[in-house]
């Protein structure tokens, strides 16, 4: 049966720059893009949009809609609405609506085949980069199963699914509450025993700080100095796609995810990375596992590691400001190693650094957890599409 035979409508969206442009403030319009698919962002990581209400109206995400990224390096990338949402989607991605003889979860499972993803790619006209057509997409043949052979499917992998997002939202949480108490103690000043330090006007080297109405005061016992005095960002070594022996190590360079993997590491443990080069060079990260550092920077110390994860994490839009270089953006090891911050006292960072590190230690914990259940679902989604797994 051909996908086509049993789907209402697909039609790509709204175009990114006129009709559904991404904006910096609340409009209580949501747009999911491709990378919001390809990452796994949730709804509240999508970025706001305007549009009129005509096209607000007909773009309108509803329970059960399906999206597929239709271009670049994710095309085929697929995405199950859950429920009603204040969102749009762009036209980077096609929106299927399907009858109600098919379960729309199931077929988005089937999107997470080897054998749709192999179509996908096998189909996408390729001339800058891959482009893949609604009616190539619709053509793809799927399983002419019952509705209730679908749904028991559907219970099944759905239970890892299940699973794996109640560990992603405790991820969250473990992540906010680092984060919490890092504002608490080093932007509010809220640390143990502030009670009893002096607060005096500081204004760091070459920044214009305060006015005279509205002064910066920080505790007598911080100082502003460079970060390279508490640690330094090493450069990561290059490494190409040719010469990678795939493993499970990640190849952590200039994106948002791994460029590829590896068969061995050259930083070992927890570490963080700052991407080096391209659009998203100054995109800091955590990894809690070892890694081979390519086109990024790398930093590690397990005394004050989550100290300046959450730090840098506060001063993002600073770092990436770092950026230089006329034909393709880059900031360096020096450029971070040199940024000017408000360090407070060793002992401060290392009471911090020992009070959140159990939250990341949990959250490894969880990523192991998911991975796990990944691969079990991974494992039976062939043999119960195939039929060869009776549910």
């Amino acid at each position: 049966m051909k996908l086509k035979d049993k789907t209402l409508s697909a039609n790509t969206g709204l175009d990114a720059i006129k009709r559904a442009p991404i904006v910096e403030y609340d409009t209580g319009l949501k747009c999911i893009r491709i990378q919001d698919i390809s990452q796994g962002k949730n709804y509240d990581e999508w970025g706001f949009t305007e549009t009129n209400e005509k096209d607000r109206k007909k773009f309108l995400l509803k329970k059960n809609d399906l999206l597929i990224a239709r271009t670049g390096a994710t095309v085929g990338v697929s995405q199950f609405i859950k429920e009603d949402t204040e969102a749009v989607y762009n036209n980077g991605t096609i929106r299927l609506r399907l009858e109600k003889s098919l379960n729309p979860r199931f077929v988005y499972y089937i999107f997470q085949t080897k054998g749709f993803l192999q179509y996908i790619d096998n189909i996408s006209c390729v001339a800058t980069q891959p482009n893949l057509r609604i009616e190539g997409l619709l053509r793809f043949t799927i399983p002419d199963y019952s509705i209730e052979k679908q749904n028991a499917i559907v219970k099944t992998l759905s239970t890892f699914d299940d699973l794996i997002e109640n560990n992603n939202k405790r991820i969250k949480l473990l992540k906010q509450m680092a984060e919490n108490l890092y504002k608490e103690w080093f932007v509010r000043f809220r640390f143990p025993g502030y009670e009893d330090v002096e607060f005096e006007e500081k204004k760091p080297r070459s920044w214009q700080v305060g006015t005279e109405d509205k002064k910066h005061f920080a505790p007598t016992i911080f100082r502003y100095d460079e970060f390279g005095t508490i640690g330094s960002f090493v450069r990561g070594k290059n490494i190409t796609a040719a010469q990678m022996i795939e493993e499970n190590i990640p190849v952590i360079s200039a994106g948002l995810q791994p460029s590829g993997y590896h068969n061995e590491a050259n930083v070992f443990g927890e570490n963080l990375t700052i991407s080096a080069s391209g659009a998203n060079a100054g995109y800091l990260q955590y990894n809690l596992n070892d890694i081979w550092a390519a086109d990024c920077s790398y930093y590690q110390d397990n005394a004050t590691i989550w100290f300046v994860y959450n730090t840098l994490k506060y001063l993002q839009p600073v770092i990436s400001n770092l950026q230089c270089g006329a034909a393709q953006p880059h900031v360096y090891p020096k450029n971070i190693n040199s940024l000017c911050i408000l360090i407070p006292t060793e002992e401060l960072i290392h009471k911090y650094n020992d009070f959140v590190k159990p939250y990341y230690d949990e959250i490894k914990v969880l990523n192991q957890h998911n991975q796990l259940l990944t691969q079990q679902r991974d494992m039976l989604l062939p043999r119960l599409m195939s039929g060869k797994l009776e549910v």
